[in-house]
């Protein structure tokens, strides 16, 4: 073999050259690539290599969502930065003072407050004067007037000498048309003045009798009021009725507080006062007027209305003795003109 090898290398040495070469040359070529391959770390799929690059991408885009530190940069000289450290260290040798300083300012500040408060306080009432002030008293829809300005002369109350308050009582028997009023629900604050016919009296609630006719109060001294029918100052009719005279539980015979009504004409003033209020409605008499309660056209007089209106009513005519009841009916008619106050 190595005869022929010789042989052959004398023969033709270019061939046995590359024949010997040419595996050297491989196995080289072999050792550079995996030299080279071994060296390189990106090109390594495994799962160890790509969890790293997946946490390295994470970590990259968490630098870039985070924003970049903020760098302080002290401007001031050395002399106010000695400055300033000595005022720290004062503070922190004296914590007790800065607290006391900050407790006097709370203080201070919770007093401030409280005189604020308290002069809030002070002037609201000033305040509900001013906004009292501000425009006029309206009541009724009516602006309220003094007293003075709607009466054509001085009201002279101890000139009225018919009516009462009402504390006598009941002392009517409760038939023909009289029901029960003196009791203490039934009482108001209202109080009757017609100057033409000297009457000042209270008025009291009266409801119907059985018959379903307005009843009459059970004290021939006062007014009533029928309780279903319009408040005084109200829109609406105020149903009012009051005793000409009377015959009491005891046969006692006397004169009632309508009985001066008869002089009441058209043109008259009616007053109704709410003591509470000491407010004045004031009512024109516009009706004085006999009627038979029997004829048709007197329902009229009970009828509701669309106005603030007063009816006033008492018996007249001639009176039967048998029946105790009176052949006719006065009907006095007001129209609400103007609310008054004596301090207005």
């Amino acid at each position: 073999m190595l005869d022929r090898l010789r042989d052959l290398w004398t023969e033709r040495p270019a061939v046995v050259a590359a024949a010997v070469i040419a595996p050297i040359a491989f196995v080289i070529t072999l050792l550079v690539l995996f030299l080279a391959v071994g060296s390189d770390d990106s090109g390594d799929l495994g799962p160890d290599t790509a969890a790293a690059q997946v946490e390295q991408a994470d970590q990259e885009q968490d630098s870039s969502s985070n924003p970049p530190p903020v760098v302080v940069v002290d401007t001031q000289s050395d002399d106010q930065r000695d400055s300033s450290q000595t005022r720290q260290a004062d503070s922190a040798d004296q914590p007790s003072t800065a607290s006391d300083e900050e407790s006097a300012q709370q203080e201070s500040t919770a007093q401030a407050q409280q005189d604020q408060g308290s002069e809030q306080q002070q002037s609201q009432p000033d305040q509900q004067v001013v906004e009292e002030d501000a425009g006029p008293l309206v009541v009724a829809g009516f602006v309220v007037v003094p007293l003075d300005s709607v009466l054509e002369e001085e009201l002279d109350e101890d000139a009225l000498q018919h009516g009462t308050d009402g504390s006598e009582g009941g002392i009517l028997p409760i038939s023909n048309g009289v029901v029960v009023s003196s009791r203490e629900e039934h009482r108001t604050t209202w109080e009757l003045l017609v100057p033409s016919a000297g009457l000042k009296s209270t008025i009291v609630r009266v409801g119907r009798t059985q018959s379903g006719a307005m009843g009459s109060p059970d004290n021939p001294y006062v007014i009533g009021w029928l309780d279903s029918s319009a408040a005084p100052g109200e829109t609406g009719n105020t149903l009012l009725a009051g005793h000409r005279d009377f015959e009491d539980k005891s046969g006692n015979i006397g004169t009632g507080v309508c009985w001066e009504l008869v002089n009441t004409e058209a043109g008259d003033l009616m007053l109704v006062r709410d003591n509470d209020s000491d407010i004045y409605y004031i009512y024109t008499v516009t009706e004085a007027v006999t009627i038979n309660p029997y004829d048709p056209d007197a329902v009229r007089y009970l009828r509701n209305t669309e106005e603030p209106v007063i009816t006033l009513i008492t018996c007249t005519g001639a009176f039967n003795a048998e029946t105790h009841q009176y052949s006719h009916r006065f009907v006095v008619v007001g129209v609400l003109a103007a609310v008054a106050s004596p301090d207005a």
